[in-house]
């Protein structure tokens, strides 16, 4: 690799990568898929998308870590809190009500991910510390256990970030390395000794941190300068799709092992976002995943999130998962994605972002304090990006800030 400098936090214009927010509509794809295949695979076969789909959530939750990091700037720890509880909770607690609207008149309460029991620890976020499968996967339709993790990644956060960004490059890989290769072997070996055990270490926010903690060492090497030739770089690529295809057709003998599944796809993921990130950072285009109705898909993915189970059984009501035929079934999974989709954006629009412009108007947090630095210059993690700057990542993994009303997205916003 090419020999890094040192860089503070991100300008304005560094700030900017509608790439990465694309690929997370990608990511977001593909969890939809997961959740639809045992409805549809018997006639339409959609094969490792189905197989593997949950290996979106690890893809974001590298993400998280990439974008807090590359936003990261001088703030009080107590705003930082705040403008993520801003971000995230209220379309959480909306979808959590939202699902008694669906079990309810439905009659799945008692179902599994229509489990009263597990309402409370839901909406206390502590849901994946609970190694029950009736609690973890119990309410919301069984999607909302990773913002149980991000809750936890967040917290940790602000205590991670100032000494991952205070050491030498090789001390935070060491450092990543000492976190990620534990928990990925617990997740791997977690299957071969109890599948019911697979699921509980898969959820578990203790084990997942080691895909966070990766997030932020890649983001502080980019922040550093680290590129590599031009060679370098695609050879990284080339490597990275080719190693894909393991986790992709181990997927289908082994789909239900999540715990190796995500392992085998982490490089790949980290790969991908590194240099998409990177490339962007640099005034680089990446095509595809720059597209406008693909990055306004990422924008709004964490509703398309919470809410495609609730598509998706309003669906299955309906009858749209009942064709007999392969295109029959594909236009009914085209008008369970269509609904998630046009639900989400109502929710992002008239739910997430009235609440968070509310909530940092009404509430403010302490004002910044001056920024402290390690041997690396690292500030007080944050998500100032600029003067004046907000950018502000969410998600399951990550997210952006609401945009001014009747205004534009500002160059520094981390979609």
């Amino acid at each position: 690799m090419s020999s890094p400098q040192r860089a503070g936090p991100p300008s304005r214009s560094r700030a900017n990568l509608p790439a990465l927010t694309g690929l997370r509509g990608v990511a977001a794809t593909l969890v939809f898929f997961r959740h639809i295949d045992a409805e549809v695979a018997d006639t339409l076969p959609i094969g490792p998308l189905g197989d593997i789909g949950y290996a979106g959530v690890s893809f974001f939750f590298v993400l998280s870590g990439f974008v807090l990091t590359w936003a990261a700037g001088p703030t009080s720890r107590a705003r930082f809190y705040w403008r993520r509880f801003a971000r995230v909770y209220p379309l959480y607690l909306v979808a959590v009500l939202l699902w008694f609207a669906v079990a309810w008149p439905l009659g799945k309460m008692g179902e599994f991910g229509s489990k009263p029991i597990a309402v409370l620890p839901s909406l206390l976020l502590v849901q994946a510390w609970i190694p029950t499968q009736s609690i973890y996967f119990g309410w919301g339709g069984a999607v909302l256990w990773s913002l149980s993790c991000e809750a936890f990644f967040y917290l940790a956060f602000p205590l991670l970030y100032p000494r991952l960004a205070a050491r030498s490059q090789a001390g935070r890989m060491r450092l990543a390395l000492v976190v990620l290769l534990p928990t990925a072997a617990i997740s791997c070996l977690a299957g071969v000794v109890d599948p019911r055990l697979d699921l509980a270490v898969y959820v578990n926010p203790a084990v997942r941190i080691g895909e966070f903690v990766l997030g932020i060492v890649l983001a502080l090497l980019a922040r550093d300068g680290v590129r590599g030739t031009a060679g370098q770089r695609r050879t990284l690529a080339v490597l990275a799709t080719a190693w894909l295809a393991v986790p992709v057709t181990l997927g289908f003998s082994h789909g239900d092992r999540q715990g190796l599944i995500d392992t085998l796809a982490l490089p790949s993921f980290a790969v991908a976002i590194f240099l998409v990130g990177t490339r962007e950072a640099d005034g680089g285009r990446v095509a595809g995943a720059s597209a406008r109705p693909l990055v306004y898909f990422g924008v709004i993915s964490y509703a398309f999130y919470l809410v495609h189970p609730v598509a998706l059984t309003a669906g299955g009501e309906l009858g749209w998962f009942e064709a007999t035929t392969a295109p029959g079934m594909a236009l009914g999974v085209l008008a369970g994605f269509l609904l998630a989709f046009g639900c989400a954006a109502v929710l992002h629009h008239g739910v997430e972002q009235p609440a968070q412009r509310y909530l940092l108007r009404a509430f403010r947090a302490p004002a910044v304090r001056p920024a402290t630095s390690g041997p690396s210059g690292a500030a007080v993690p944050g998500q100032s990006t600029g003067p004046g700057s907000t950018a502000d990542p969410g998600w399951p993994g990550v997210g952006h800030r609401a945009a001014p009303r009747g205004g534009s997205w500002p160059s520094a916003d981390l979609r």
